[in-house]
């Protein structure tokens, strides 16, 4: 629930997110609107489907509240 600390994360570990705009949008605006914390439901990477780790696409889903 730290959109700074989700963009410092992203520049300094080099991070290929997709989708990092709206998503740091969103955690601003669900702050404003009264959230308090993400709760991570699952994350997976496309590795968990293919058994193919060398190169993978993360996906999490999350709840904010």
């Amino acid at each position: 629930m730290d959109e700074d600390k989700l963009m410092q994360k992203i520049l300094s570990l080099h991070i290929t997110m997709c989708g990092y705009a709206p998503a740091i949008v969103m955690i601003s605006a669900s702050r404003l609107l009264g959230a308090s914390r993400g709760e991570l439901v699952r994350y997976q990477t496309s590795g968990d489907v293919t058994a193919d780790y060398d190169s993978v696409v993360g996906y999490a889903g999350i709840i904010i509240r």
